[in-house]
């Protein structure tokens, strides 16, 4: 688990945050004041997701409008035919705590 410190401030600040990991490059973005930490490019063609848009629950990339479920990455419209990472994450008092250890959530199911 890692402990990315004064987090909660800087999102409710910026919003979105691009982070370089071990694993990739990440976005931090937080939604309805939950934090949400998904592959910073989209799996279609590699568009910026820290651009996306957020509708209904669903993240949609600028470029060629894939749209992935917010809290599992689920590919549910678009040209996408992967699903988008998104690693577990919740807020510890001022700090955000990220499982990198886990997999991404597995988008299988309804």
């Amino acid at each position: 688990m890692a402990r990315l410190k004064g987090f909660r401030e800087r999102l409710s600040q910026e919003r979105v945050v691009q982070v370089e990991t071990e694993q990739g490059p990440y976005v931090v973005r937080l939604v309805k004041g939950v934090p949400v930490v998904h592959y910073a490019l989209c799996p279609h063609r590699g568009g910026p997701l820290e651009d996306a848009y957020e509708i209904g629950g669903l993240l949609v990339c600028a470029w060629h409008r894939s749209a992935f479920r917010i809290g599992d990455g689920r590919a549910v419209h678009g040209p996408s035919c992967s699903d988008l990472p998104v690693v577990p994450a919740r807020f510890d008092g001022p700090d955000l705590l990220v499982d990198w250890t886990r997999e991404p959530a597995d988008a299988t199911g309804p």
